[in-house]
């Protein structure tokens, strides 16, 4: 997409603080205005860093990174010779660069000296410790983030001398898609539902979260039990899949289960929209899926779970009941499990599938239905497993 001036950038620009805090609804394109004004910086000064930093490397990969590239080539700008993808570093013929990291230590983020510009992308998810290391060692500051609940910028950064704070909607981005708008207005639909009804609810707090840029108290995780790995162990044995069919509004999502030790752990396979049966056949094929091995699915699907099965693959129809959902969770919160960093999609859903509440704030026994399509396929497996035999899931 070719750069366009909106007022997000316009705002942007104008933010003259060291440390510049930037509170942004979904699609307000924080992200998508800061990125160019960092290059811009490469540009008109010669031998600085710039350093964007995002939660994990998977996190910065599938974010900052693509943002970047996309908007690099979209505008002519890209030079093959001046990107080194091992390093995700592009450096200009200035000798200016931008380097694109994650840190899991404070040591590594120490370590890894002084710089002139520092992105913090999603700072939320950073841990204050980490970015507080960086933030010492850079000249300029940027951070954004949605603001699910206060954090350190909040307590930490704006109480500071120097920080400066700036709040975008989606009304704030001239650019943004119609698609993305459509998607937006249904959940602000269901958000003034709950408005009408003296029931501020989860999509009342999802809209001033992620349609108005407000500070949200989006508490009630349905899952605490769970944390993320690098990757998953070599000792971990494979055993099973859960899939939950999508197609045009949501995605269809193929999560591999494994098993060592006691705990389970769970990487995300695909998850994608719009596919068939045959074009999903395929895509496990190519993302290696076993044949051999079981996949849970929803028995709500039998026409797909039967092409599935004609096509070799061995799948299973979730054991499913009255109340199954809730069996279903209580089983998983029950287990200790764990996360590949780059089942990007799997970890979102659990940072922000929750319970429902009523209209005074108490939360409900009965989750969102939302945020929870590979939960969902993990979920089959949870509430099944014990028609497995026995070597797939005992230590």
């Amino acid at each position: 997409m070719s750069f366009v001036m909106t007022t997000a950038v316009d705002k942007m620009l104008n933010m003259t603080a060291r440390k510049k805090v930037v509170q942004g609804a979904t699609s307000s394109g924080k992200t998508y205005g800061i990125i160019p004004i960092l290059y811009d910086k490469l540009v008109e000064q010669d031998r600085i860093k710039i350093t964007v930093v995002a939660e994990t490397l998977p996190a910065v990969k599938e974010g900052a990174v693509d943002i970047f590239i996309n908007w690099m080539q979209d505008n002519y700008r890209w030079i093959d010779s001046c990107w080194n993808a091992s390093t995700l570093t592009y450096t200009r013929p200035n000798r200016s660069k931008m380097q694109f990291k994650s840190f899991d230590s404070v040591g590594k983020a120490k370590a890894s000296g002084k710089r002139d510009v520092l992105f913090l992308n999603e700072a939320n998810h950073i841990s204050f410790d980490i970015a507080d290391a960086l933030i010492t060692r850079s000249r300029e500051v940027w951070m954004d983030f949605n603001a699910d609940t206060e954090f350190w910028a909040h307590t930490e950064i704006l109480t500071q001398e120097n920080s400066e704070f700036l709040k975008l909607t989606y009304k704030d981005n001239e650019a943004i898609p119609p698609e993305i708008m459509e998607e937006l207005m249904i959940k602000k639909a269901k958000a003034d539902a709950e408005e009408q009804a003296g029931q501020r609810g989860y999509w009342w707090n999802w809209w001033q979260v992620y349609g108005l840029g407000e500070i949200g108290n989006l508490q009630g995780a349905v899952f605490n039990n769970w944390s993320q790995v690098d990757t998953i162990p070599q000792d971990a044995r494979l055993v099973a899949y859960g899939l939950d069919f999508g197609f045009t509004n949501d995605p269809t999502a193929v999560t591999a289960i494994y098993y060592m030790d006691g705990a389970h752990y769970l990487s995300e396979v695909l998850y994608h929209r719009g596919l068939t049966n045959s074009e999903l056949s395929n895509m496990m094929k190519s993302k290696g899926v076993e044949k051999g091995v079981p996949i849970y699915a929803d028995s709500a699907e039998p026409k797909s779970i039967k092409d599935l099965r004609s096509m070799g693959w061995r799948v299973v129809e979730a054991v499913k009941g009255k109340d199954s959902i809730n069996f279903g969770i209580q089983e998983m919160q029950q287990e200790k499990f764990y996360v590949s960093k780059n089942s990007l999609n799997l970890i979102e859903e659990l940072r922000k599938y929750m319970w429902k509440t009523d209209r005074d704030g108490r939360t409900l026994n009965t989750p969102i239905d939302a945020y929870n399509h590979a939960i969902d396929g993990v979920r089959y497996y949870f509430q099944s497993k014990k028609k497995l035999p026995r070597k797939y899931f005992a230590g």
